[in-house]
């Protein structure tokens, strides 16, 4: 069980260590707090890069669109060979790595990749290079449109009192209705996915034949497989059987990964803004050197290469300088 498993329990740990009776004055603090973590690189906010929600595809001009989600770019990769998930990735490479380099860079050497041979089927690791053009990432050597890259980043995280409005699926159809009043009991099956909806969530969708209800509380109780979920219907009027549209996560978040795994970020980074916001410049310099300390303890891991996931140059130390890797047409 972590220390501080949800926002309100942070909450109410800041008000009894400070005597502040706000509530909205603590969610301000913490919420200033955040602001400055906002680059904070935990273990606990990489992708999984073999994870299907972490495998782009590239479109044209080598180019793969940037995740909305990314955070920091740690390692781009190719398994081998497959240009779709269906396909058995080749055993005998050769496996891409891709290097981060400068925008500047990246232009330059995609201009004339086009005119080497790219290896092909070699049992060797290829390390090649990646950056940002625009809204994308471009590659060399030259990748071609349809290929699968795994991507392996640090992720943006959701801060703790933030409304979230995710569309899980499309589509659905309420039935097994129980109860002869609220709270109402009922099923969801037909989605496309329950991926992302968890027990105790609070959801919305748009009526069709059937509804949720109207005027009431939508609380989800239990997953069903992978494609559909039990709910109660608090208030309102009794859900109707029937097709439904948009099923929609409508609450609000209480906790993510940064809280989880370095909650004293959080205490100490609110407390800083606490004091500041009291005029107490001397308790604000106290909260505000833990704070650098616990930050400078995550950095110090990074530097070593331990939470990182490798070297943070901006050019391989292992990559040839000139483009020895290439034979000439």
């Amino acid at each position: 069980m972590f220390m501080l498993s949800t926002a309100d329990e942070l909450v109410s740990y800041l008000k009894d260590f400070t005597g502040s009776n706000n509530d909205n004055e603590i969610k301000q603090c913490i919420f200033q707090a955040e602001l400055a973590m906002r680059n904070i690189e935990l273990p606990a906010l990489r992708s999984n890069p073999y994870d299907a929600a972490y495998i782009g595809t590239v479109g044209d001009n080598s180019m793969l669109e940037i995740p909305a989600d990314m955070n920091k770019p740690i390692l781009f990769f190719q398994q081998g060979t497959g240009q779709t998930e269906a396909e058995s990735y080749s055993s005998t490479g050769p496996w891409l790595v891709y290097d981060r380099v400068g925008d500047r860079d990246i232009i330059t050497m995609s201009l004339v990749s086009q005119f080497y041979l790219n290896p092909v089927n070699v049992p060797a690791v290829i390390r090649g290079k990646f950056s940002e053009v625009g809204q994308k990432y471009q590659f060399t050597p030259w990748v071609a449109s349809g290929t699968l890259i795994n991507m392996y980043y640090y992720r943006a995280w959701n801060l703790l009192f933030t409304p979230t409005t995710t569309v899980i699926s499309t589509t659905g159809t309420v039935g097994s209705i129980t109860g002869s009043s609220s709270p109402w009991s009922a099923q969801i099956t037909g989605m496309v996915s329950n991926d992302g909806l968890a027990i105790g969530d609070v959801f919305t969708a748009t009526n069709g034949v059937g509804s949720l209800g109207t005027g009431g509380v939508y609380t989800v109780t239990g997953l069903s497989g992978s494609t559909g979920i039990t709910f109660t219907a608090t208030g309102g009027t009794i859900p109707l059987a029937g097709t439904v549209t948009n099923i929609t996560i409508a609450s609000t978040v209480q906790s993510n990964q940064v809280l989880q795994s370095w909650p004293e970020g959080y205490v100490y980074g609110a407390l800083h803004e606490y004091y500041i916001k009291r005029h107490s410049d001397q308790d604000a310099a106290v909260y505000k050197s833990k704070f650098d300390a616990a930050w400078a303890t995550v950095e110090n891991q990074n530097s070593l290469g331990k939470w990182s996931g490798g070297s943070t140059r901006l050019s391989s130390i292992w990559q040839p300088r000139r483009f020895r890797n290439y034979s000439v047409k």
